[in-house]
């Protein structure tokens, strides 16, 4: 009775259905005692299978495809193939140098074990040969490396129309491809992206192929795991290819895996940056506005912008809670040249923008408005005259800090700027009938408590109240500026 071995546990780590049959014909040899058949069916299973996997990889794979060419020419001139293939899934990578020294030597004893007056294998000759077998080859999925890797970036490189110029192309894309690149080339492919990206970053006929890079790289960074790289290896890389991660790295799940160094240096890069091109400021906002940034990067930040002209921040497209503090910085200048800007910043961002505030902000805001109309800022007097068509259109708390400083300041003294009353109480008047009670409210406790500012006697409350007058809903005010009124002193003459 022939020694028989069983194999059958080896064939459950069989990944692929199409790499069964060959090695179930060795199981059956091995059970039968027929170990040389079933060391020859073993190296089979080994063969097609490196065969199949260059196969599957030329559908993306150029250089796959040209290997299956070959094999398909060496067989069609009855040449050996099985050496070729061995060799080539080694320089493509679909096995290791460990994996190909034992899969070679399982090669070269097949050839031995083939001529039938050679000696059979033994039962653990055979048995190491399908372990081998399966677990560098058999047990492993279709994975592209290296030579699908050059070629992937040369269509992303230099193929506009690989892909559609659109976020969601990239990262489906992206999406689909990263599952069959085999985890070893993901350093080594960033690398070789990031290091021809940086070539281009400032080429603006390059620009489809920049975008497309941040946003290959970004989905690639949140599906693979930052990790693929060590907070040295980020800090490193943050100086090699500075003008790539700073945008592909700018989000905030993948800026605050990548260590502090590499974080303080990506500030740091994009603050210098932001002097030729303002807009990259746009990165470190975001981060600010999900808490990604530490407190000294922060800082860096809004001293920066502390910094900036108006101009500048405007160019960089800053939002209206961004730059809230030098906005009212600029509005308390007196100076009209300074104060246009920031008024014109203001109402380009929008409404919506302005709701970003907190309510004490926007109050602040309003009255700031407010302020520079009444100095005649053209920029400010524009607001309010579109405001008074429609005093909904902007946030319900800079309509109160507007309302506010038309009659007293934060501190409650009463004085009045009359220049734009009409078109605040014209503003008021479009607001639902609880917001205009509660303005009014609000200015009427206010000037009950307040006490005239400096020389404010009864006669400067005839125009407030022949203003005030002209509105029912505004009958609080009313009385309460009458009150007070008729408590000052009448004017000597």
């Amino acid at each position: 009775m022939p020694a028989a071995v069983d194999l059958s546990n080896y064939a459950d780590n069989i990944l692929a259905a199409e790499d069964r049959p060959l090695f179930e014909d060795a199981v059956e040899a091995g059970k039968a005692g027929a170990l040389r058949a079933a060391y020859v069916m073993i190296w089979l299973a080994c063969a097609e299978s490196l065969k199949r996997r260059f196969r599957e990889a030329q559908k993306r794979d150029g250089a796959a495809g040209r290997i299956v060419g070959d094999v398909e020419n060496k067989e069609k001139e009855h040449k050996a193939v099985d050496k070729f293939v061995l060799m080539k899934a080694h320089e493509y990578g679909f096995i290791s140098d460990s994996g190909h020294t034992v899969l070679n030597h399982v090669y070269e004893m097949r050839c031995l074990y083939g001529h039938p007056y050679e000696e059979a294998p033994s039962q653990e000759q055979v048995s190491h040969a399908a372990a081998v077998v399966v677990e560098h080859v058999l047990s492993k999925p279709v994975k592209l490396r290296h030579g699908f890797g050059k070629q992937l970036l040369k269509s992303l490189l230099e193929e506009p129309n690989f892909l559609d110029d659109q976020q969601t192309a990239v990262v489906a894309f992206a999406k689909d491809i990263l599952p069959r690149i085999d985890e070893s080339i993901y350093g080594w492919l960033l690398d070789n992206y990031w290091e021809e990206l940086e070539k281009i970053a400032d080429d603006s006929s390059m620009a489809i192929f920049f975008r497309r890079g941040t946003w290959f790289s970004r989905t690639m960074l949140k599906k693979v795991g930052v990790d693929v790289f060590s907070h040295d290896d980020w800090h490193d890389r943050s100086s090699r290819f500075p003008k790539t991660l700073m945008r592909a790295c700018s989000i905030a799940e993948i800026f605050t895996e990548l260590g502090k160094r590499a974080q303080d240096s990506l500030v740091g890069l994009i603050i210098a940056e932001s002097s030729t091109r303002a807009s990259v400021l746009k990165h470190l906002e975001q981060l600010s506005i999900n808490d990604a940034l530490t407190t000294r990067q922060h800082a860096r930040f809004i001293e920066h912008i502390s910094e900036m002209g108006i101009g500048e921040i405007r160019s960089a497209g800053l939002s209206t809670l961004t730059c809230y503090s030098k906005l009212i910085d600029a509005m308390k200048s007196h100076n009209w040249y300074v104060q246009n800007p920031a008024i014109d910043l203001v109402v380009s961002n929008g409404p919506d923008q302005a709701a970003e505030l907190n309510a004490e902000q926007q109050i602040n805001l309003g009255r700031n408005i407010l302020q520079c109309a009444d100095g005649t800022e053209k920029s400010a007097c524009m607001f309010l005259e579109e405001l008074a068509k429609d005093g909904s259109l902007w946030p319900f708390d800079v309509v109160r800090g507007i309302a506010l400083e038309s009659f007293t300041n934060e501190e409650d003294q009463i004085r009045f700027k009359e220049r734009h009353l009409g078109r605040v109480l014209s503003a008021i008047d479009h607001l639902e009938d609880d917001q205009q009670e509660q303005i009014i409210t609000e200015i009427a406790a206010s000037v009950d408590v307040g006490t005239p500012k400096d020389r404010v006697d009864q006669d400067d409350f005839e125009g407030p109240l022949d203003s005030v007058n002209a509105y029912t809903w505004a009958a609080p005010l009313l009385e309460s500026l009458k009150a007070k009124a008729a408590a000052l002193p009448e004017e000597e003459d």
